[in-house]
């Protein structure tokens, strides 16, 4: 089979269409991990809102205002493992769903060894790129920072295009690494690098499909906002929660259950049209670059 990036980039519906009752089961899965997290740090989330509002209130945002978002971010970087759990499962979900069709039990869902390669691989990768940028990025603010200081056209200059250069870098290591998890499904082995060799003449149709995808995926959420725009404005919001700041967890999930159940199942079904959409397209181009 021929490698057809405008084809792949729709592989995602095609498999909503052909698996929609898995589709379904990996919104509950978004459902589950939405209201872990809210139990997990209920209270962090309720100050983030209270403090989100105060600093829209607020004509310029004090520093005290600023800092004292920070053990709220910190808190939410604590449940960090459990997202990173989380998206592993769904991950290793929809890539089996293309790559391994016939093992459609449970929706695809395992939380086995594949899912413990795609955790690792998805951990090594974040590593990567996040080196990449720190190192990428202080050189292109050490150079705009002299640009700023000495008012000299051509630091002005090289900071742009480095910057350009810095976004352009990451765009491509994306697209080369971006093979990497339906490899750990697919062959059931720890593969970081084997993506490059399998995208290798393959940018430019990859990055199409990875364009196209987004897209798909971004008008997917838009009009599903629409959708559920009447349950948003029936349950009034997850913005709510800002009047509970300091009342116990227990009497927060009793008076705004209708709310926090509207948000993780609107939020949850979005997401999971929105990742089969998104990520799809990367194993049927594996699929049919291995075939070919």
């Amino acid at each position: 089979m021929t490698f057809s990036a405008t084809d792949a980039a729709f592989e995602g519906f095609r498999l909503t269409r052909r698996k929609p009752l898995a589709v379904l089961l990996w919104g509950l899965v978004y459902v589950l991990m939405i209201l872990a997290v809210f139990g997990l740090i209920g209270g962090p989330i309720i100050s983030f809102f209270a403090e989100m509002q105060r600093l829209q209130g607020a004509a310029e945002p004090s520093m005290e205002a600023l800092q004292a978002l920070l053990p709220i971010y910190g808190a939410f970087a604590a449940v960090l493992p459990v997202v990173f759990v989380f998206s592993a499962v769904l991950n290793a979900a929809v890539t089996r769903a293309v790559v391994r069709p016939k093992e459609s039990a449970f929706g695809y869902l395992r939380l086995g060894m594949d899912e413990v390669r795609v955790l690792g691989v998805s951990l090594v990768l974040g590593i990567v790129f996040g080196f990449v940028s720190l190192v990428g990025w202080s050189i292109v603010g050490f150079v705009a920072g002299m640009a700023a200081v000495t008012e000299q056209g051509l630091l002005v200059l090289a900071a742009v295009l480095l910057g350009l250069a810095m976004v352009a870098g990451l765009i491509w290591l994306a697209v080369r690494f971006s093979l990497a998890i339906p490899i750990v499904v697919a062959e059931r082995r720890f593969a970081v690098f084997d993506s490059f060799a399998m995208t290798k003449g393959r940018f430019w149709p990859l990055l199409g499909m990875a364009i196209i995808a987004f897209v798909l995926a971004t008008i997917v959420g838009l009009l599903g906002g629409i959708v559920f725009l009447p349950v948003t404005l029936m349950t009034g919001g997850m913005e709510q929660l800002a009047q509970f700041e300091g009342a116990p967890l227990q009497e927060v999930i009793t008076a705004a259950a209708p709310a926090l159940i509207a948000y993780a199942v609107v939020n949850g079904v979005l997401s999971a049209l929105q990742l089969a959409i998104m990520y799809a397209p990367f194993s049927a181009a594996y699929r049919d670059i291995k075939a070919g």
